[in-house]
């Protein structure tokens, strides 16, 4: 008795120091990944980084890991805080690349108590397309592991407390992690500023996900500002021993956290105030998209070339669909729907993409079955003409000529962006430019061959070496390229340290653009003829896509109103209109920091320069200055273009894309350089350095062994190579009806890539007679996940005199098909022995005890299973979505027929969100036993309930405690929750059961601002309704098809009596729920109702989530 109160002791104390799901391990649902191709990764290596690569993507890996250690100095010098190990970085070549990894597949971060998860150095990047977002991602990777290991992360002593004893906001770490990475950008200042606008800034710091990201960069961007950016790492420091986040800013500023809140709010507000002066709001009169959720975005568009329709398209967590608006009598028509709605996985936001080819032909590029797709609809047949274009990884977007005979691309081909000229309707494609600058949004200029187009390159040859991504500049401005011309040289349009995108030419002089050169994204127009650019519109929102209608004078927007995104239509809309606006507080401080960082990096080289030192650079300069070489487009296997003018209506096209082979070599050219320097920066014509001059290095010694180092530290490549390590370790405790209190400890390893996979566990009974043993590995690289499984379960079982031990041990293979990410079919065939031996009595009797046989049975068997799942997990307890369950089991008797089974389920579950996280939970089960030997089920009782009572009384009951073996109690299905009614209070082949529960997280529907602690922020009230029936035979309809025997006594006489009941139990009550001493628990008072009488009310007290 002693020692089990010591082990008792131990496992409750380990207990408070994990997280975990204390009445479940893993989920019985859970989502799939679809492999549509074999990724053969290797990897590059460096002194703090693994860059993993495939698909002869060497070039882009060596640019990444050459940035990631550019930046890895600066990034652990402004948190505060250097990683432990070595990061691995796997590199993916688009995001539907990406949603094929196993990493984080059915991972949840909303778990019971009892798990300490351990912190991977693993990051996955997809390529969204263009460098600049590319280095974006990169840094946002990485500064987020940093973030999370210096909370969480560290020694696994600091693992084990910081998994329960710190309990960090979302908005803390992924807001750091968003304004190392991204700084004071367009987004989060368009987003702050809505905030204001529609008074949801007071609630903000309960936001979730992006949202909760984007209003944490904006706090941090906040301190950074205020306080300098040296107080960032402070307070990371300071939450990580402390481990509260409060404090921290309290020790490390000096004022509270409330005092910042309300300070941050101010700064914030001020400047919406600035921007209302001259900024406007679209009207709602002018919003023409329907009713919609939130999570929708509206990715493209398009007005017809009459003017009669519109084009747009929405995407939904992944899953898309493009529609056509009548502007005449508003009807609208679904023309094509395609992708798969996915949680907790990056999406591709620009998909699909939309243009007009005719009046009656849209295009179309989506994604399908994990490669690009372009269609062209007919509206006039409602048909739809598919093609491939699996040679790109990512397309930003496209165009048709005047004809819609052409086509061109803004796409992503062997990691770099360029542009590229595609037949409509036939399988040919020309590359037009070719170097890593990114060339996107392009346009043809009507009645011309010649092309308008938004790009971050710094010189106007379309073929340039460029030396590493960070030279790569983040504003872009627009470039025109001819068609008809044999050069490989670009006219330059704008030149700001904005950035200019999105450009639609009226004709050839006029060109309405993007921009965001006073700091919101508004139209701009540039006249050619001139050289003069004007503001056209003013609103206080950016402009995410547009589109002009030239000939009818209507303006299509997509902009954000009452925090989402809708449509709206100006008409008519003046193309002449001009207005000036001043430039927004972010933008100010923006051009501020770019003249700062100018006048650092033209007099930094003349300090402690003699006048003959300073002569001397200058001519070394002179002479070191290289010049690239144009290299003509023909240089990717193409024949040289003619000289004479394109026919856009007979265009024959060349060779299609070949790998390109060509090595570019650049020459030494000599120029002048301009020894003056300006005071200041014309940031409305700013002149670019030229390429090769940014990137020539110093002659200092120290510089020459950077440079050596540089290129001496890359090794690789190498073969990627599977090595098993711990993901993490889970105690719980679980209380079985049959074996009382016990102890589960499970672990689970996997590789790198989750595509191997192991979890095994051990279950013991205080008594350490009973027990679980089980393992299983899971193989999924590829289309079908495969799996290898066994099992071995002891009960020890207490009959009328003896102790009988029951014994099942299982072998068991499976497949699973995935169909979608949210359904899957599973066949799983087994082979299991069970044994059942007569161990006789503890208990000294006064005759010698007499000693049953022990029975053996061998199964053969198969279990087959459908499984939807398309839930959200949003909080402790608290889910949306759809999820059920189909499945059927045979067990065959393995030289005895009669012993032979079967088994059939239904579980179906549905999450109803109502108001600020409410939820109605409504589920349904059935399932059934038959053939020769079936089992049953028993009705009552909840999973994991304390002080849980057991029927064992009538005829037939599973759990009676005869004198001979009992061959149900192996697998008798317990079926709950019935709450106010003892386990197996009825029982028989067949069971139904239905659930229904109002569940209302009572402090985080009421507050209005973050909750620190863990108990109230996960307090829960419910209120259910329970009902549920047993039955051997037909389906208890009514009364008089149900029965119940009781059994009378009387003197030597002994009677059966039948009653007839109502067949249905149940109960109706209220809940608490919430996290105590490390776990969840949930209380719960019922009115049981059987036979039309209400019962007295009982407590039921458990552990774990509800269904």
């Amino acid at each position: 008795m002693k020692c089990a109160c010591v082990l008792f002791g131990v496992f409750l104390f380990s207990s408070f120091h994990f997280q975990a799901n204390a009445q479940q391990a893993r989920e019985n649902f859970g989502k799939n990944r679809i492999q549509y191709k074999q990724f053969d990764w290797q990897y590059l290596t460096s002194e703090n980084f693994d860059v993993y690569y495939y698909d002869n993507r060497r070039k882009v890996a060596t640019e990444a890991i050459q940035y990631l250690e550019g930046e890895f100095d600066r990034i652990t010098d402004l948190i505060g805080y250097p990683p432990y190990l070595k990061t691995k970085v796997f590199l993916y070549n688009s995001i539907t690349d990406l949603q094929q990894s196993n990493i984080g597949l059915n991972h949840t971060e909303f778990n019971v108590g009892g798990e300490t998860e351990f912190v991977k150095p693993y990051v996955e990047i997809a390529h969204p397309g263009t460098v600049d977002q590319f280095k974006e991602q990169l840094i946002y990777k990485m500064t987020e592991l940093m973030v999370n290991e210096m909370m969480f992360g560290g020694s696994l002593k600091d693992m084990f407390q910081n998994a329960v004893l710190l309990n960090l906001p979302e908005w803390f770490i992924k807001g750091a992690s968003g304004y190392v990475s991204k700084g004071w950008n367009a987004e989060m200042d368009d987003y702050i500023r809505q905030l204001v606008r529609t008074k949801k800034i007071n609630k903000a710091l309960k936001l979730t996900g992006d949202e909760a990201e984007l209003v944490g960069q904006s706090i941090w961007n906040y301190i950074a500002e205020k306080y300098g950016k040296s107080s960032i790492s402070n307070i990371l420091n300071y939450a990580r021993v402390i481990r509260n986040e409060q404090k921290s800013v309290l020790i490390t500023l000096g004022i509270s956290f409330k005092q910042l809140i309300s300070d941050w709010q101010q700064y914030y507000s001020e400047m919406e105030e600035k921007v209302n002066q001259s900024y406007i709001t679209p009207l709602d009169s002018a919003k023409v998209s329907n009713r919609h959720r939130k999570e929708i975005i509206f990715t493209t568009v398009k007005l017809s070339p009459d003017g009669k329709n519109m084009a747009y398209a929405e995407n939904d967590r992944g899953r898309f669909v493009v529609k056509i608006k009548s502007l005449n009598n508003g009807k609208e028509v679904t023309i094509l729907t395609s992708g798969n709605k996915v949680f907790g996985q990056d999406v591709n936001p620009n998909v699909p993409l939309i243009s007009w080819a005719d009046n009656n032909t849209l295009g179309v590029i989506g994604v399908k079955y994990g490669e690009y797709v372009f269609w062209l609809y007919d509206l006039t047949t409602k048909s739809k003409l598919p093609r491939e274009l699996d040679r790109f990884s990512n397309i930003r977007s496209f165009d048709f000529s005047g004809n819609g005979r052409l086509a061109i691309l803004s796409a992503d081909f062997e990691g770099q962006n360029d542009l590229f000229l595609i037949s409509s309707r036939r399988d040919r494609t020309r590359r037009l430019t070719n170097d890593l600058y990114d060339d996107f949004d392009p346009s043809f200029i009507p009645n011309s061959n010649t092309i308008v187009f938004s790009s971050n390159r710094t010189n106007d040859t379309t073929n340039t070496i460029v030396k590493g991504i960070k030279t790569i500049p983040a504003n872009y401005n627009l470039y025109l390229y001819d068609l008809d011309t044999t050069t490989n040289v670009v006219n330059r349009l704008t030149n700001t340290l904005s950035k200019d995108y999105y450009p639609l030419a009226l004709d050839i002089n006029n060109i309405y653009y993007l921009s965001d050169q006073r700091g919101i994204v508004n139209i701009f127009k540039y006249d050619q003829s001139t050289g003069i650019y004007s503001q056209v519109t003013n609103y206080n929102s950016s402009i995410k896509e547009y589109d002009i209608d030239f000939t009818n004078r209507a303006l299509a927007m997509v902009m954000d109103k009452g925090m989402k995104e809708d449509i709206f239509l100006t008409k008519p809309f003046n193309l002449n209109r001009q207005v000036f606006t001043p430039a927004t507080r972010r933008k100010e401080v923006q051009q501020a920091k770019a003249i700062v960082e100018r006048r650092k990096q033209e007099t930094a080289p003349q300090k402690g320069l003699s006048i003959k030192e300073l002569i001397n650079s200058r001519l070394r300069e002179k002479d070191s200055v290289t010049q690239v070489t144009p290299v003509p487009v023909d240089t990717v296997g193409q024949k040289r273009m003619p000289a004479d003018s394109i026919d856009t209506d007979n265009y024959i096209f060349e060779d299609e894309i070949p790998q390109p082979k060509d090595t570019i070599i650049a020459q030494s050219d000599k120029v002048d350089i301009d020894v003056n320097i300006d005071e200041t920066i014309n940031t409305e014509d700013y002149v670019f350095e030229d390429e090769a001059t940014r990137s020539q290095p110093s002659e200092t010694f120290l510089n020459r062994y950077m440079k050596a180092r540089e290129v001496t530290r890359i090794r690789g490549p190498f073969p990627y190579e599977p090595k098993f390590t711990y993901e993490n370790l889970i105690t719980n405790f679980v209380i079985d009806p049959l074996r009382g209190f016990s102890v589960r400890l499970e672990t689970q390893m996997n590789d790198m890539l989750e595509n191997y996979r192991f979890f095994g566990g051990i279950q013991t009974a205080f008594d350490w007679k009973s027990g679980d043993i089980y393992g299983e590995i899971q193989y999924l690289p590829h289309r079908v996940d495969y799996s290898a499984r066994i099992d071995r379960k002891v009960i020890f079982w207490d009959a009328n005199v003896n102790q009988q031990k029951y014994t099942w041990q299982k072998v068991e293979v499976g497949a699973s098909l995935p169909l979608t990410v949210r359904t899957r079919i599973t066949l799983k065939p087994f082979l299991g022995y069970t044994r059942i031996v007569d161990r006789g009595s503890d208990r000294s009797p006064s005759v010698p005890p007499v000693f049953l046989p022990p029975a053996e049975q061998f199964y053969a068997g198969s279990k087959m299973e459908l499984v939807y799942d398309n839930s959200l997990t949003t909080g402790l307890n608290i889910i949306e979505g759809t999820r059920g369950k189909i499945n059927f089991t045979h067990y065959e008797g393995m030289g005895n027929k009669q012993a032979s089974f079967s088994h059939a389920a239904i579980d179906i579950r549905h999450y109803q969100p109502l108001y600020k996280e409410i939820v109605i939970a409504v589920r349904g089960f059935t399932g059934t036993f038959f053939g020769n030997a079936p089992k049953s089920y028993v009705l009552g009782g909840m999973d994991n309930w304390f002080g849980n009572k057991i029927n064992e009384n009538g005829t037939g009951n599973p759990l009676a405690r005869i004198e001979g073996y009992n061959p149900n109690l192996i697998f008798t299905e317990f079926a709950t929750s019935l709450r106010g009614f003892d386990y197996a209070t009825q029982y028989g082949r067949s069971v139904a059961l239905a659930n229904a529960e109002l569940r209302i997280p009572l402090i985080r529907a009421l507050s209005g601002g973050p909750i620190t602690s863990n108990f109230f922020r996960n307090m829960q009230l419910t209120g259910f309704y329970d009902i549920g029936t047993s039955w051997t035979g037909k389906p208890p309809i009514n009364s008089n098809t149900s029965t119940q025997t009781r059994i009378e006594k009387e003197g030597p006489f002994t009677a059966e009596i039948k009653d007839f009941i109502n067949p249905w139990l149940y109960s109706y009550g209220v809940g608490f729920r919430s996290m105590m001493l490390g776990y969840y628990m949930k209380f719960d008072l019922a009115w049981p109702v059987e036979n039309y009488k209400v019962q007295d009310p009982r407590i039921f007290v458990t552990l774990g989530f509800d269904f």
